[in-house]
């Protein structure tokens, strides 16, 4: 029998995306250099490669479960803007010359190129593939020579691995599975994560925007597909380190926090286990309450009252919204496959 929540959380979270997409398409620069780039903040004029990227897969979301194009346009300017920029941001390869958000936006590339897929848009649109292409076989060399577990914010090894993964089964690339799938098991195999609570804080850093806890173990569900064993695993091995609900951080604690809240509902929505749901529930609730202009926009945490509002922030919070529809997706269920800044 179908799970209710399940079945019918796509009609509800498609009011949330309705509001967040239009609230990023008020910041798309219209004219100038930076034509179709989406602004970190209401205000900002700065070129925000990964911000425009979340604001992509914002949209492309939108239209899937409204089946609305209402934000196409807005799209594919943002692609314009993101192929002319492409040279500033994505290097041949993520060598030490590499900005440090390099990794991050090749992985933003493959998570907005993979929403495009969804739709069928992106198999019509060379261009985009070309990008993707370029970003996946940068990306899966850097894993491949990758040591270095501690990486957080944008060298979160989790999150680069799992949106390869999920970007490699959408488009059957068996080539790209394999060196998601390769990395996974060499760094974080089956074992059981730490405490979600627990998990260290960025120390003398500007951003601490994802949890490695939680990324880590998205990157083994992406790996390891939505089966029984999956599911097992997760009551058994992760339902223990589930947090009791928001997490207080010093930094960039809604992101964080929504990027806790992701891992809850893909969780919930293989495993049906209701304390992932429960602890879903609570961080999303603390969302919603610091959600003050009620328009799905969210910022990177909760300092003042007049905290402007953020991309990177509203994208993770689309997340975990999106968490729980995932179950009923092409990405999530393969088609009978084996499923599986301030920016």
């Amino acid at each position: 029998m179908a799970d209710p929540i399940l079945k019918t959380y796509g009609t509800q979270a498609a009011r949330h995306f309705e509001l967040a997409a239009a609230n990023l398409a008020l910041r798309q620069a219209a004219v100038g250099t930076s034509k179709g780039n989406v602004s970190p903040w209401p205000g900002c004029s700065d070129p925000d490669f990964h911000g425009t990227l979340a604001a992509i897969w914002l949209w492309s979301r939108h239209q899937a479960l409204t089946g609305l194009p209402r934000f196409a346009t807005a799209r594919a300017l943002a692609w314009k803007f993101v192929e002319q920029s492409w040279s500033q941001f994505i290097p041949e390869a993520l060598g030490p010359d590499a900005s440090d958000e390099a990794a991050f936006d090749c992985a933003m590339v493959l998570r907005a190129a993979l929403a495009d897929r969804l739709l069928g848009e992106a198999a019509a649109n060379p261009s985009v593939n070309a990008l993707a292409a370029s970003a996946a076989r940068v990306l899966a060399a850097y894993l491949a020579e990758l040591t270095d577990l501690s990486g957080r914010d944008f060298q979160d090894p989790g999150f680069l691995a799992w949106n390869l993964i999920e970007y490699g089964r959408v488009g059957e690339e068996r080539g790209l599975m394999a060196a998601g799938r390769g990395f996974v098991e060499r760094a974080f195999g089956m074992k059981a994560p730490p405490g979600f609570a627990s998990e260290v804080e960025s120390v003398g850093g500007l951003f601490d925007f994802s949890s490695t806890t939680a990324t880590r173990v998205l990157a083994i569900l992406a790996a390891e597909g939505n089966t029984p064993f999956v599911g097992a695993w997760l009551r058994e091995r992760v339902v223990p380190a589930i947090p009791p609900g928001f997490v207080p951080r010093d930094l960039d604690e809604n992101c964080w926090n929504a990027c806790v809240a992701v891992l809850m509902g893909r969780a919930y929505a293989i495993s049906t286990d209701p304390r992932f749901l429960e602890a879903y529930k609570a961080i999303c609730g603390e969302l919603a309450r610091r959600d003050v202009n009620l328009d799905a926009a969210i910022a990177r945490d909760e300092r003042s009252a007049d905290v402007e509002v953020d991309t990177l922030a509203t994208f993770y919070y689309a997340l975990a919204i999106d968490s729980l529809i995932r179950a009923e997706s092409v990405a999530h269920e393969g088609a009978g496959r084996n499923v599986h800044a301030r920016r």
